[in-house]
């Protein structure tokens, strides 16, 4: 799969890559992070190939990167928008392009950014405190990380963007939200070919179903927030007062595919990062005790102070570093565009590969070892290190996230011991357009 057809080679010059759809599909959603490499090795860096969701050109280059990112945005849409839409909205900031994207940014931006996030610092440490208690009263001996990582970033998110302050309602969006992010099946987002109706069945009518009855909770605060003038600080309180420059309200269908969109996007990987750090942080006894002589050293457990030790802060990178939250970011073409020698045609799917530009070796030596260290000693370009993506779609909750990492970690190792129970290795394996864990990484834990 060298070219493209004959009556077109004077336009577009594609360059080789892996043949077959359902082989190379497969074969990404097991094993990104093998099948990417192997396939560079085999073709060059970029390469082509054709999965399911259509015809992507790949690159973890730091130039070609560079050239990606340093065009104009409005070269670009979203990539297999036809796979995404029905699950989330036509309105979710994933699906979003042009002038209406740039609006939607414009809008939400300023409510993950800035002094914004901590007025939530609090109210992730106790959230992280509680859910932590709750575990060990339910199994003393053996907490699995994965669970308690997954509730106290659900937490979080019901509280903080949802909303959720009423106990009885925030516990069934507690549920419904669970319900709904179990029934993320990879290759619903993969290929529409998976978005079939069988007698509510499918897949596609598991998520339906479960997004209809979330929806329907999301309702109930969206109704009480209209009749409540009390001033609120949690994100579906600025949703519901928010208005464009037009000053248009956003509509109530708008509402709900960006709060379903920052369920998605930020609750899993958030969750998971926060599961790899306590997996990487116990199995090297020289970072943890780095770690733990840095926030016993802090006066406090203040969300501030936590959020800005160093060593902590490189520990969160080096895990994002080596366990990324998406292994590659997509965007479709809507224009020609020459890249590393080849000419792209408009409709062309281009994959900026995050897990190959972070297992560089020119960039970071020993890429495979976990060392935080790397982040206190140099600097990285959003070319090299891009857990969030990067340009004008990179990832608007990406501070939040970090500062969420940073003060449930920070409160958590001051205040217990983990011990790692499973002695065996844990590598990434397919969630749903996330990798996690192979393992809940079950733990010990004890008080300090």
């Amino acid at each position: 799969m060298t070219s493209a057809p004959a009556d077109r080679l004077d336009e577009t010059r594609l360059p080789p890559g892996p043949r077959g759809k359902w082989g190379t599909t497969l074969q990404l959603i097991r094993n990104p992070r093998v099948a990417l490499e192997r396939w560079v090795k085999q073709f060059g860096d970029p390469f082509y190939f054709c999965p399911l969701n259509g015809p992507v050109v790949v690159t973890g280059r730091e130039d070609l990167l560079r050239v990606i990112h340093g065009q104009d945005p409005s070269i670009y849409e979203p990539f297999a928008s036809q796979t995404t839409v029905p699950l989330l909205g036509p309105g979710s900031m994933l699906v979003l392009s042009g002038d209406r994207h740039k609006r939607e940014r414009r809008l939400t931006s300023p409510m993950f950014q800035g002094e914004r996030m901590k007025v939530y610092g609090g109210l992730m440490q106790e959230i992280a405190i509680e859910c932590l208690l709750q575990h060990l009263e339910r199994s003393p001996e053996r907490v699995l990380t994965a669970d308690l990582m997954q509730d106290i970033s659900l937490r979080i998110i019901i509280r903080a963007i949802f909303g959720g302050d009423d106990p009885q309602l925030a516990q069934r969006m507690f549920v419904a939200s669970k319900v709904l992010a179990g029934r993320a099946n990879p290759l619903l987002f993969f290929t529409p070919r998976s978005h079939f109706s069988c007698w509510g069945w499918s897949p596609r009518d598991r998520w339906l179903k479960a997004k209809r009855q979330l929806c329907d909770l999301l309702d109930i605060a969206i109704e009480a927030r209209s009749r409540d003038s009390q001033p609120r600080v949690d994100i579906l309180a600025m949703l519901c007062q928010a208005t464009y420059e037009d000053g248009q309200p956003m509509s109530r269908g708008d509402i709900h595919a960006e709060l379903l969109t920052f369920l998605f996007a930020g609750h899993e990987t958030t969750a998971l990062s926060l599961t790899w750090a306590i997996y990487h942080i116990h199995r090297d006894v020289r970072v943890q005790q780095t770690l733990r002589d840095q926030l016993d050293a802090l006066p406090d457990e203040s969300p501030t102070g936590l959020a800005e030790a160093d060593y902590l802060k490189a520990t969160i990178q080096e895990t994002l570093r080596i366990n990324p939250l998406v292994t590659e970011t997509l965007r479709k073409l809507r224009e020609p565009l020459d890249l590393g020698g080849y000419r792209l045609p408009g409709g062309m799917g281009l994959a900026l590969a995050t897990v190959l530009a972070h297992y560089n070796p020119e960039t970071y030596p020993e890429p495979d070892v976990f060392r935080p260290e790397r982040f206190l000693e140099r600097s990285f370009s959003p070319f090299q290190y891009m857990p969030f993506g990067g340009g004008h779609r990179r990832c608007i909750g990406a501070a939040f996230a970090s500062y969420e990492m940073a003060v449930v970690l920070g409160v958590l190792l001051r205040r217990y011991n983990f011990q790692l129970l499973d002695p065996r290795p844990v590598v990434p394996t397919r969630r749903s357009v996330t990798m996690g864990p192979s393992s809940p990484v079950p733990v010990k834990i004890s008080p300090r």
